[in-house]
């Protein structure tokens, strides 16, 4: 019997503690889309264009992004400003807040751009599921066709659980 109560003792420090440490995970992965020539609204917000595709990785499942404005097209530096929805492969929502896609003309090649550097940050700002309550960033390197309409991009990032 006192063997149960010592075991007991040293335990219960380790049932009432608390821990202010966040659980954070890097996550990285790839993601393929279409853009689709739609336009409309989306959250109260006019959008220009969209896309739908897939992501793999760490945080597979699909995404889209709604375009709320695009500038510079045809220049060496065109500005998106943009709106995602992203849902897991289990069902979970990632929740992101709107960001700024700079991206660059790749060479010579007409109507193709390349972001990175920083130039394309995501900020997760919660989710449901396993992302309730989550925060987080994901930074994005890739290239966009605009005359076929195709996206590829890399995603790495860090995302902290509640």
């Amino acid at each position: 019997m006192n063997k149960i109560w010592i075991a007991l003792l040293v335990m219960a420090p380790c049932l009432f503690a608390h821990s202010d440490e966040k659980n954070c995970k890097e996550v990285s992965g790839g993601i393929v889309t279409n853009v689709l020539a739609e336009k409309g609204k989306v959250n109260g917000q006019d959008f220009v264009a969209t896309t739908l595709g897939t992501v793999t990785g760490d945080l597979r499942g699909a995404i889209g992004v709604y375009f709320l404005s695009i500038t510079g097209v045809g220049t060496p530096t065109a500005v998106a400003k943009v709106h995602h929805h992203w849902v897991t492969e289990t069902g979970d929502t990632i929740f992101l807040e709107n960001a700024t896609a700079t991206s660059f003309q790749v060479g010579t090649l007409s109507g193709v751009y390349g972001v990175g550097d920083d130039s394309y940050v995501v900020m997760i700002n919660g989710g449901t599921g396993r992302f309730a309550g989550a925060t987080g960033w994901l930074k994005l390197l890739g290239v966009l066709n605009i005359g076929q309409g195709e996206v590829v991009l890399r995603y790495r990032g860090e995302i902290c659980f509640k």
